[in-house]
């Protein structure tokens, strides 16, 4: 899979100073579910599939992180994201602790809301077959 590595760099002018509540906040309001996490300096998390779409955000500290071949190096306030189906590495580069934020996309938001059509697997199913129900 070909992944083009989107990243999103903190601006102080703009946003203010890295805090992890406003951090978390930037995150939670584009619909992710947050989860904190902290690694210390040297820590490698083995290159995995990611069966969902999600972000990382660094609070404070220096990772690398690898998207399906492509590295970066991310630094407080900055957030990659994560497409579905691409190989994730991460690992510490520098010499503190990272402490991060790690998301994975929700639509909770929007299986509440509802559908003014119905989605494509609840049409009627064609010869004989029970229609899926989504």
């Amino acid at each position: 899979m070909l992944t083009v590595m989107r990243i999103e760099r903190w601006d102080p002018r703009r946003e203010g100073p890295v805090t992890e509540a406003a951090l978390r906040h930037k995150v939670e309001s584009i619909g992710y579910e947050v989860s904190k996490c902290a690694w210390p300096a040297g820590t490698v998390m083995p290159a995995q599939t990611q069966y969902e779409e999600r972000l990382d955000a660094v609070v404070t500290g220096i990772v690398k992180i690898t998207l399906d071949g492509e590295s970066a190096i991310l630094t407080a306030g900055d957030i990659v994201y994560v497409p579905r189906g691409a190989v994730r590495k991460i690992e510490v580069v520098g010499s503190a602790t990272a402490h991060c934020l790690d998301a994975a996309y929700s639509d909770v938001r929007l299986s509440s809301v509802p559908r003014a059509f119905p989605s494509p697997r609840s049409r009627t199913a064609t010869a004989g077959t029970p229609p899926l129900r989504g």
